[in-house]
Order: structure tokens, then sequence, then C-alpha cells
């Protein structure tokens, strides 16, 4: 059924799944920490959502953690505590016995459920229902998803009522809720974490110190972990980049100072990490700041993203000494997380392409967002326990990490060399159409980690990645405990274009088979090494089709046209089941160097000033256009 805004405008949406405020959860068990005092656990075991194999159990909930038990919370009211929601899923084969995986969204500040395939299900259109997912992560290994840090999508410290701004993402707070300001389909009610997280949780290691204490109480004392199998690994996607390696190297360092005797927390235990998977991930600006303007031009479509002077203004920018990315990075963190990160956002100035896909036009996204929707839904809030609704990202704790505190640039290659000096598997997997997190950057990443393995990985040859008999899933280079996979016709959420390869990369690596075949035992072949050519970007892929973009209701910034969100602002649009479907959507057209009349804004404008192929003039000051982006997410 197709229903206009005008009519009724709040027909569907956040503010029709609760014409009041989120209801209190119901039915929960709470278990009280006795090694972590006023720490908790608090649960339910989910029935008929997302994972409904025969069998196979989930349990969602809420670790709460004392303001005293944060290291960087000393600034919170007494009574605050930080409150980690996490999805555990069993495996569906031998949970006993399989190992354990944490998940983690990237951003910063952006969900660990986004839809993609490495989930049990995918949400259907009708955002009311979900499908099994063959592919899920949890065939053979026990997946704990995290929202993370505080303040990410169900995570939260104190929470309170107001109206949401769905194509801003602003929230605000109201204590009369029959003073709320008028409400419409893009300013709905909601109920929301409270400002100010970001003055507490906006570093990646301010993370990390907090998400190790989450857990250790978790895995010492949440009743339902029945696995004997005490192997862990951390996965993360894009800002878990940083995120993955950091964490994991705290991980690490505390399992040495436990081993001392020198605990750093009462009761704490060794968490025995053995992977760390990183997908379509920013894991050192230094390194792949480069890779940006070079994908642009030479990528494995064949399909410039933007224009050659464009690409030379942004290496420009990255070379420059004194005051060019690589040269701040060492220098100011504020003034190097401006420039290094204009480099990778000017794309979206300048380029009718998505920048995590770039065969889409940029209103287009995949996977599609009908989680938003989902876990917005009463009967879902009450089957999860959740007493607050659900956003994909948080503009504070985004703009904490990167303004405040200029995060993105603190952390680089080091990590990952002490995770491999520590004997850490880790796996770096990107699918080749994204641009934001290429794989030209990821490549580059790899190949300047300085570990003792260093020129073995770098001489092992690219190998065809098999999935079954007839199907190539990518390329992978691999020797060690070091692997980097370029995953065929596969965006930002590498795992939601191409499940099935990207879940035989996740197997082999947890169960140290080798990444190409999956049948060599890496832990009785420590010396293999992956044969092949020694470079694949003249691998070329074939464009797909362009799509035409799903306006969803719930993320207009993201998915709609400036045409469909002008209607969903004005009450005029027309939807089904939270997708716009009047004013149309666009599919765009590709336009190539040289298209000339294709592109509008080729040429000169108004001014006679020479643009772009996004139309930013070049005469301006190149440092504003970068401010001028830089303050946009990673995700």
């Amino acid at each position: 059924m197709k229903l206009p805004w005008l009519l009724s405008p709040l027909a569907l949406g956040l503010g029709a799944m609760a014409q009041s405020f989120v209801s209190p959860p119901t039915n929960v068990e709470v278990v009280l920490s006795e090694k972590f005092p006023g720490a908790k656990i608090s649960y339910k075991q989910v029935h008929n959502l997302c994972e409904t194999t025969e069998g196979v159990k989930s349990f969602s909930g809420y670790v709460s953690l004392p303001r005293d038990f944060i290291p960087d919370a000393t600034n919170w009211d007494e009574d605050t505590s930080g409150n980690f929601f996490f999805w555990y899923f069993e495996a569906r084969n031998d949970p006993e016995n399989a190992p354990t995986s944490i998940y983690l969204g990237g951003g910063p500040g952006y969900t660990s459920f986004d839809g993609s395939s490495v989930f049990p299900c995918f949400v259907n259109p009708d955002s009311n229902s979900t499908t099994l997912n063959e592919h899920s992560w949890n065939n053979h290994v026990n997946m704990l998803y995290i929202e993370q840090p505080l303040g990410t999508g169900f995570s939260y410290t104190k929470i309170e009522n107001g109206t949401y701004d769905t194509v801003t993402g602003e929230f605000t707070p109201v204590v009369d809720e029959e003073a709320l300001p008028e409400l419409n389909i893009t300013n709905i009610k909601a109920t929301l974490q409270t400002a100010g997280i970001g003055e507490t949780m906006n570093t990646t290691k301010t993370a990390a110190r907090t998400l190790w204490r989450f857990a250790q109480v978790w895995f010492n004392e949440f009743p339902e972990r029945a696995t004997k199998n005490d192997e862990l690994a951390i996965w993360a996607v894009s800002y878990g980049g940083l995120y993955a390696p950091v964490f994991s190297s705290y991980f690490i360092d505390q399992n040495k100072m436990i081993q001392k005797g020198d605990a750093p927390v009462a009761n704490s235990t060794i968490l025995n990490l053995v992977t760390v998977g990183l997908l379509n991930a920013m894991v050192d600006i230094r390194s792949m700041a480069l890779g940006f303007p070079d994908f642009a031009l030479n990528n494995t479509y064949d399909l410039p993203t933007y224009s050659k002077e464009v690409a030379e203004m942004v290496f420009g920018n990255i070379t420059a000494p004194d005051v060019g990315c690589l040269a701040l990075v060492d220098k100011c963190r504020a003034a190097a997380m401006q420039v290094c990160f204009g480099a990778v956002t000017i794309y979206d100035e300048v380029s009718p392409y998505h920048h995590f896909d770039i065969t889409l036009n940029k209103y287009a996204s995949y996977p599609t967002e009908y989680e938003t929707a989902l876990f917005n839904q009463p009967w879902v809030q009450q089957e999860l326990g959740v007493p607050l609704n659900y956003t994909r990202g948080n503009n504070e704790v985004e703009a904490a990490f990167l303004g405040r505190t200029g995060d993105m640039v603190r952390y680089g290659l080091e990590y990952i060399e002490h995770l491999l000096e520590n004997g850490v598997n880790i796996a770096m997997v990107n699918g080749d159409r994204d641009f934001r997190c290429n794989w030209f950057s990821g490549e580059r990443a790899s190949l300047n980690i300085s570990f003792s393995e260093a020129k073995h990985f770098a001489a092992a040859g690219y190998q065809p990645i098999i999935t079954d008999a007839s199907h190539e899933g990518g390329f992978v280079r691999e020797y060690g405990n070091l692997s980097f996979s370029r995953v065929f016709q596969a965006g930002h959420s590498v795992g939601g274009y191409q499940p099935e390869t990207v879940s035989a990369i996740f197997e082999r690596a947890m169960f140290r088979s080798d990444v190409a075949t999956g049948k060599i035992e890496l832990t009785k072949t420590p010396d293999y090494a992956s044969k092949g050519n020694a470079s694949v970007r003249d691998v070329k892929n074939k464009l797909p089709e362009l799509i035409e973009n799903i306006c969803y209701v719930l993320s207009p910034g993201d998915t709609c046209t400036p045409e469909q969100v002008k209607a969903l602002q004005e009450g005029t649009a027309e939807t089904e089941d939270w997708v716009v479907v009047k004013p149309a959507g666009t599919k765009g057209e590709r336009v190539l160097e040289g298209d000339g009349d294709k592109n509008s804004s080729k040429g000169s404008n108004q001014e006679g000033s020479q643009t772009t192929s996004g139309g930013v003039r070049l005469t301006d000051s190149l440092t504003f256009a970068f401010l001028l982006v830089a303050m946009m997410v990673v995700v």
C-alpha cells in the first residue's frame, strides 16, 4: 500500500512504530558480577528473530560497567554506567568446541548491525522480517557482535526522550512530552543517548581500555557461553581497521601483565587472542594515502572517478613538504587530520559515484539499509531487550573522534606489526569496488608492514581464491601469519556483496588453512607462500549495470536524491515499506573522462574558473576544499 506523507505524516517510520517512546524491556535475566564489583550482565534469549536454525541459540543484552571500572569515565556522575549492547550467536555446528569471534562496526560511532551478510540473517524489504543467511559467520564460529564505543547503536550511558531528525541525524531532547515540537516524517519521536558522550569516548585507545573491561566481564561471567574453546578473534570493518589492531594489541599487553602476576584489574584473566580480521579497513593513513588518487584514475573497472586535475591536487596535498598529509602526521594531529582525511573525502565533492562503490551513483546504497526500521519495531526492541531506538551512526561520537582528537592519524601499522610478532594471525580483506577504503591503499598498507617475515610476504604471489569448483572469488597474497585478499565485484560492505567468498576467507583464517584453497593446514606448513603474479592490477573487472537508488525513509541523507529528501520534508513523498516510490529514484549515468556534454559541470563555470568533474573550482584554496569535507565519516 502506498501512502503520501501529506495524508499521514507518521504513518511509517520511527514515530509510527512507537507512538510513545521506547518501552522498558521486560523478562530480562540479570547477572551481578562476582569478580568485578558493580558490573552486571542483563540479557534475554532471542526467539524467532534472525537466527532461526533449529537448536541454535542467540542471546542479546548489555554488559553494564560502573563509572569507577572505566578508566576514562572519572567525569561521569557517580550513578552513571556504561551499557554495552551485545548479540551473541552460538555456532550452528558444534558450538561447544567452536572458537569465538568479536565483530565490530566502523564509523567511528557506527553500528555492528549494518545488514551486511557477515550476520546470521538478511533483513527483508518489508523491514519487519528476516531471511536466514546460509553463509553466516556463525556456521562454525560463535559470534559476538558488540556496539561500541559507548553511544553507538544500542549502547549508551544515559538516555532521554526527544526528537530525531532523520536527515541530519541530530537529536533534540525534550523534558515535557506535551511540549514536543511539530513532528513529521523527518522529525520523529525517539529515545536516544544523552549528549556529552563525546567528552569521554573520543579515541581508539579509550575505547580499547573500555572494551577490554567489557570482555573481562562477558568472557568470565556470561552464563550462556558454553564453548570449551578459549580461542578468540576480533574482526572489524572500515574504521574498525584502527579499532581491531589497537584493541588486540591492548589485549595482548594485558595478557602479558597477567602472566607476570601484575594483573591490571583484580580477577582479570588472559584472553587468548589468535586472529584479527580487517574488512575494507582504514589501517594507516601514512601508507594508504597515495592509494586514493591512484585508485581514482587507475581502478580495475577502467572508470575514472574524478579528473586528473583533482588527482594531481590530492597528490600534492598528500606529498607537499611541511604542509602535506604525510609531513603533518607526525607534527600536528589536528592539521594532519584535516588534510589527510580531506584527501579521502574530497571524492564526495567532485565525483558522481558512491564512495563505497564506484560502480553506483552517489545516492545508491548497497546493501540496502532495511535493518534501520526492523530494529525500531517495538516487537524487535522487546525481543532484544533494548530501552532506546536504533540508529546506524552517532554524530557526536564521530565528531569527537575525528574533530576533537584527530584519532584517525594517531595510529598506524605498528599495531599490526606488534600483533604479527606476537603470533597473531592477520587477515586483510578488500572489495575492489570501494573507494573510501580501496584495495590499492590496502595493498600498499600490507606491503609496508615491518615485521620479521615482511620480505617473504612481499615475495609471495597473488593466487586465486577458490570457493567452489567453478568460482574464483578474488586473489590473495599470503605468507606466515599475514594475508591480503582482493575480492572481486565487492564494495565497502564486502561480505554483503560476496557472502560466500568472504565467509570462506573468514573460516580459513579462523581455522588456519590457506585462504586460496582452504586445503593446506598452515599450522603444519609454516613456510607456506601463495603462488602467482606479484601484481593483479592488470586483472580487470566488468562494470555492472547501474542500479536505481532505494530511498529509505529512515536514512534519507545516505540513500535519497535531493528531490526525494525535499519531498519527504514537505510531506509529499509516497512510500511503500519505508521506501520512497515517488519521486522516483535515479540510476545516474557513467561519466568517463572526455565525455564532454554528458557532464554538465565540466569545463568552465559562470566565472570562468577551471572546474573538476564535480564542479569544484581549482583556483580556490585547496586547503579550504579539504576542510570543507574533512569531517565526513569513514564508516
